[in-house]
């Protein structure tokens, strides 16, 4: 019989593989653009924050929503541990 910690940490471990997930998809997405609009550097998507920045100039507006609604699922399950 699983306690309810070991849920919540089965909880992390699912959540926090769908953040990196969507992170990758993000990222693939912002690299495999056809026409960059800032030169080259779009490398800079490795960085989450600079992620989100390029997928909003981009409107990838789906992706988007994945990856900051998966944060803030991890979020809330590491403020459910308190």
């Amino acid at each position: 019989m699983l306690t309810p910690r070991t849920w919540l940490l089965l909880a992390w471990i699912v959540v926090g593989a769908s953040v990196l997930v969507a992170h990758v998809n993000v990222v693939w997405q912002v690299l495999s653009t056809k026409r960059p609009k800032d030169g080259g550097r779009r490398w800079l998507a490795l960085v989450p924050p600079m992620a989100l920045f390029y997928a909003a100039q981009d409107r990838r507006w789906g992706s988007l929503v994945v990856w900051v609604g998966a944060l803030a699922l991890y979020v809330v399950l590491r403020l459910a541990e308190w």
